[in-house]
């Protein structure tokens, strides 16, 4: 029965593999056909089995490493950033610069959305995911005047 890709199921699939393989050389390699066959498809399921947890660890293993890339490149990302009035920026040597992103999305959700000025009211700037407003003075887009980006 297959598991879940735990190290205890390969070892017991693999530690069955060489039970029969045990059987076959203390029986000096002279079996009757159906014993031969019988143990040489008990050795191909256990191996086959193995394979298959092997797979399944080796899947565990990818999403684990993709995660913890992305928490990686987070942690990256939140070190760069400073907020400055109701904005996020990027920030390098301690100074902000660029367009700001939307707080509200970033604080609950940790996803970076740059606001946009409102069409027809220029001292409004919008979030377009989770559409907060504020005030343009508040998050002014800001020159990187002096940095070497």
């Amino acid at each position: 029965m297959a598991g879940l890709g735990r190290l205890s199921d390969i070892m017991r699939s693999l530690n069955q593999a060489g039970m029969v393989g045990q059987r076959i050389r203390e029986s000096g390699f002279v079996l009757e056909k159906t014993e031969m066959k019988t143990s040489l498809a008990e050795l191909a399921g256990a191996v086959s089995e193995a394979k298959m947890e092997l797979g399944i660890l080796q899947a565990h293993l990818q999403d684990k490493d993709a995660e913890l890339k992305a928490m990686g490149e987070l942690l990256h990302t939140k070190a760069q950033l400073r907020r400055r009035g109701d904005g996020y920026y990027k920030s390098r040597d301690g100074k902000v610069y660029g367009q700001p992103f939307c707080s509200y999305c970033w604080e609950g959700d940790q996803k970076l959305f740059h606001l946009h000025n409102r069409i027809l009211k220029k001292d409004v700037r919008i979030c377009p995911h989770c559409k907060n407003e504020y005030q343009s003075q508040r998050t002014p887009y800001l020159e990187a005047d002096g940095l070497l980006l």
